[in-house]
């Protein structure tokens, strides 16, 4: 994680919001990636999500950079 939050402008909690709208609207929906902090709505992600996923998830900039095989 550290090396991704170095990448951009770090957010303390309450000043989360989604990476792709940029709001902080429906709190609730937002999920948060494991390897950069980074929140996203469920709404917001291609493909959308209904629900968060079960264990850990990481956000489609950390799939690329960090778990490419």
């Amino acid at each position: 994680m550290i090396v991704s939050v170095h990448k951009y402008r770090w957010q303390c909690i309450e000043c989360k919001c989604c990476s792709i709208c940029g709001t902080s609207v429906d709190d609730p929906q937002l999920l948060f990636c494991d390897d950069c902090d980074r929140g996203y709505h469920l709404y917001c992600l291609a493909p959308p999500l209904d629900e968060p996923p079960e264990g850990s998830w990481a956000c489609a900039l950390c799939l690329e950079e960090f778990h490419r095989k």
